[in-house]
């Protein structure tokens, strides 16, 4: 209670902000007098009979509080009801024109949220291209730049949807979108301007590659190019070190290594390469050379590799090798028999002893998933340790690897093994900047890790294996820690407590390249349900790095076909997981681990 020696001080304040506030506050005499007032004209007969109308009322009319109130004969939406009219009044201009036919309909779109006077903060029309021509990226995806929560799409009242072109934080320049370019975070919007002549903004064309370009992944290129992707210059084919290397390699005898120039004699379907030195070892860098054509499926020319790697590879120590299937299984191979599958649950422990998890040594938390393919290799995809549009660029340093897991959050002493990593290598012609083309990376262990019940190597495919099962609906299974659903909230029940496991279909090319504007390469391949499939399921944020395995129903073993990369969102109508293509990637990991030299026993 205020005491009578201050009252007058109150009284003076509450006369200063009065002063001070009444102008943002209150609407001036005139403009409230137009919402109390209404231009009368005729109704229909028995008009005033029937059950409020919002048009009748507030469009074609200036309605008062009790016409809002025969609108939906509920207080609560009456004064909801207001709430959206004082806010009409600023942005769609709604008590300063005329009504005339054309007026009325240009209020009417604005109100639909369809055109914009001054920033268009109420717009919810659906163009998603920006004033560039950059196609927007979904409010509720990760990919390629990461939304902050400030701009939450999965709140039930958000008007983030899709991936439209919105104002949700009242910028100057109007609607506006996170980009699909991972180069251009944020871009304005061409939206209609209500009363104005509006024409729809087109996808700006794909840069076409000029001069001239290599056929045959560039085995007859004989050019001088001595200098990598990674700026590295080349090491003379002659040199022992390379000599070395290189002796037991099956090189087309038609290609002259001449000098130290780039050049491709194991028929490479990355094109011309060469030897390098980095930090004081020699590794394998390809050139910076254009190949013709498209990215061609180059299964039936590359020989089986790696099948052998790890010789009881992909035969589970719980279940193959005590002829024991998981719940799940046969399921799975009955899609190779034309049958469906059930949605993700829990995986069964030990059921992938393959899977890994990258924990960041600080702060600590999970970073994504990887796999095990020998002991001291582990394969994941490269976006998990480079990708600048999330501020990522790891080194060896930063991570740790954890093997035997099941339990997202518990350590499981006597099981688990954390192990440091001490070389990381990301394919040279990794694409951040466009398409995540060549998401994958390899890490090399300290030291070799010992194998048990809950660690085990999955095989990594051969021609045939890869010719048998790369088919358009046979299901792979995806294993992860990632998000149980497409959501912001960090809360535990939106994260799973063991590893989760789904099958997923593959679907064809065409089909994945129709369901986004992302340049698709032969690189990738996609899985997930159709929209008319009744079944669910996807991969999900957190997934990302983790192993896509199908089995072998000839050999009895699991072969890893694919590593989880991308997606627009979790589980969307019409929208389908990314995977890297494994195989496509062989001849280069066989470079990086034939150049440290193989594994150890």
């Amino acid at each position: 209670m205020v005491e009578p020696a201050s009252k007058p001080a109150a009284v003076l304040l509450l006369f200063l902000l009065h002063s001070c506030l009444a102008n943002h506050v209150f609407l001036s005499s005139q403009r409230a007098a137009q919402v109390l007032v209404r231009s009368r004209r005729a109704n229909q007969l028995f008009e005033e009979l029937k059950p409020g109308n919002l048009e009748r009322e507030c469009v074609e009319e200036i309605c008062d509080h009790e016409e809002a109130r025969e609108v939906f004969e509920q207080p609560v939406k009456t004064v909801r009801l207001h709430f959206v009219l004082i806010s009409f009044i600023y942005h769609c201009k709604g008590t300063e024109m005329s009504r005339t036919r054309d007026n009325i309909n240009t209020v009417r779109q604005c109100i639909d949220g369809q055109c914009i006077f001054g920033k268009g903060v109420n717009y919810e029309g659906d163009i998603n291209i920006t004033v560039s021509g950059r196609q927007c990226q979904y409010w509720s995806s990760s990919f390629p730049h990461p939304i902050i929560r400030e701009f939450n799409a999965s709140e039930p009242n958000s008007n983030l949807k899709e991936n439209f072109c919105r104002n949700p934080d009242n910028r100057p320049e109007g609607p506006w979108c996170f980009t699909k370019d991972p180069t251009v975070q944020k871009e304005a919007c061409s939206v209609p301007r209500c009363g104005e002549v509006f024409v729809p903004p087109t996808l700006a064309p794909e840069p076409v590659q000029t001069g001239d370009c290599l056929p045959n992944y560039g085995i007859d290129y004989v050019g001088d190019l001595d200098v990598t992707l990674g700026g590295h210059t080349c090491l003379q084919w002659s040199s022992p070190r390379v000599t070395a290397l290189s002796k037991d390699k099956e090189f087309i005898p038609e290609v002259i290594l001449q000098g130290n120039k780039c050049r491709n004699p194991d028929n490479d379907p990355e094109g011309p390469w060469c030897y390098v030195e980095v930090s004081g070892n020699v590794t394998v860098d390809f050139c910076d050379l254009h190949l013709c054509g498209k990215y061609y499926n180059v299964v039936d020319h590359l020989t089986a590799w790696l099948t052998d790697c790890v010789a009881e590879c992909g035969l589970r120590p719980l279940f193959e090798k005590e002829n024991k299937k998981d719940a799940k299984e046969e399921e799975l191979l009955e899609s190779y028999r034309g049958s469906r599958i059930v949605g993700g649950d829990k995986a069964e422990v030990a059921s992938a002893p393959w899977q890994v998890m990258l924990y960041k040594r600080s702060p600590q938390e999970l970073l994504c998933g990887a796999s095990l393919i020998s002991n001291q290799w582990i394969l994941t995809a490269a976006h998990c340790i480079l990708y600048p549009p999330w501020n990522k660029n790891f080194t060896k340093d930063d991570i740790l690897v954890r093997l035997g897991k099941h339990s997202r959050t518990q350590f499981e002493q006597g099981v688990e093994k954390i192990v440091a990593i001490d070389d990381i290598i990301v394919h040279p012609k990794y694409n951040w900047k466009e398409n995540l083309n060549r998401d994958i990376a390899l890490l090399h262990l300290r030291r070799p890790v010992p194998f048990t019940n809950e660690i085990f190597p999955v095989c990594l495919p051969n021609r045939k294996v890869a010719q048998d099962l790369m088919s358009e609906g046979y299901k792979g299974r995806v294993t992860g820690w990632g998000n149980l659903k497409e959501t912001w909230n960090p809360a535990a029940r939106n994260l799973p407590s063991v590893l989760q496991q789904i099958h997923l279909p593959i679907v064809d090319q065409d089909t994945c390249r129709g369901s986004t504007s992302v340049r698709i390469t032969d690189n990738m391949f996609c899985a997930g349900y159709k929209p008319e499939d009744t079944k669910r399921g996807d991969a999900c944020e957190g997934d990302s790095g983790g192993p896509f395995v199908m089995k072998y129903p000839a050999e009895n073993r699991w072969y890893q076909m694919g590593i989880v990369s991308w997606g627009e969102g979790c589980d969307r109508d019409g929208k389908y997981g990314f995977y890297t293509h494994v195989y496509r990637m062989s001849r280069w990991m066989r470079k990086v681990i034939d150049k440290a030299g193989g594994d150890e026993d």
